[in-house]
């Protein structure tokens, strides 16, 4: 039976961690928090405290032991212009190649690329100057360039699940801004279930997978849906900046896979 590391246990990785579960996975993780260490027990998880930023040793080499593969979903911290989070990333990489783990599946995110007009696929270079964006692009390559390892990126779009629903926000803000724009989100059952499936497969190359739902025609369709669901009123519609158009299509996991995109 394969060990997975989950390294991250947030929103994403409890998730992630149930799925795993049922699908017979042992699972480790981690948690920056002592106090989350409890609720990771309730989950079935063998939990370590790991902090790539205060690292202790101890912990990461107990957790990296008897691995077959690591998920890291630990998110950047948001409008940050310094280099940290990459820097995490090279911190972690020489303790991966120690411990022999050697296929690592990274959750990133479409904010790596820049806006465009044509529909942007894995093979874009056009890339945002965010400065979270650009400390994701920047610990993508971290791994992608690490001696030994080889790693699957997966570019999440927007997350929203049944305990997660980014149209709440919308209504607070008191406006729907760019609602015939592109829409580029992800529910957390594809995303455990298409990471399900790579890790069955395994693989031996470095790849780049974006990971957005096809399901919504623009910003407009895809927020009247979640409003419906939860019987809530949209704000008044915004204007549209066309210089933030950006599509992502997210067909080649799905060509990887054979798994369709769920229809909500």
């Amino acid at each position: 039976m394969k060990t997975i590391g989950i390294l991250g246990c947030g929103w994403l990785g409890l998730h992630l961690n149930q799925h795993l579960q049922d699908k017979q996975y042992n699972v480790k993780g981690s948690t920056t928090s002592e106090a989350k260490i409890p609720e990771l027990e309730a989950a079935g998880i063998d939990p370590y405290l790991v902090n790539l930023q205060d690292l202790d040793e101890a912990q990461l080499r107990a957790f990296l032991t008897n691995l077959d593969l690591v998920v890291i979903t630990i998110p950047p911290i948001r409008g940050e212009e310094s280099d940290l989070y990459a820097r995490s990333f090279e911190r972690l990489v020489p303790y991966l190649q120690q411990h022999g783990v050697q296929q690592v599946i990274m959750m990133s995110s479409v904010s790596v690329y820049a806006p465009d007009e044509q529909e942007v696929t894995e093979q874009s270079i056009a890339y945002s100057n965010d400065p979270t964006s650009k400390q994701i692009l920047a610990a993508e390559q971290v791994l992608l360039q690490a001696r030994g390892i080889t790693s699957c990126i997966l570019r999440l779009g927007g997350l929203f699940g049944p305990d997660r629903k980014p149209v709440r926000y919308i209504i607070n803000r008191g406006i729907l801004d760019n609602p015939d724009l592109p829409v580029n989100m992800i529910h957390i059952r594809d995303i455990v279930q298409f990471t399900a499936a790579i890790i069955a497969q395994g693989f031996t190359a470095n790849e780049v997978y974006n990971l957005v739902s096809p399901h919504y025609k623009n910003r407009l369709d895809y927020y009247t849906q979640e409003a419906e669901e939860l019987d809530l009123i949209l704000p008044p519609l915004g204007e549209n900046d066309r210089k933030t158009h950006r599509k992502i299509t997210g067909n080649k996991i799905v060509q990887q896979t054979g798994i369709p995109y769920e229809k909500l």
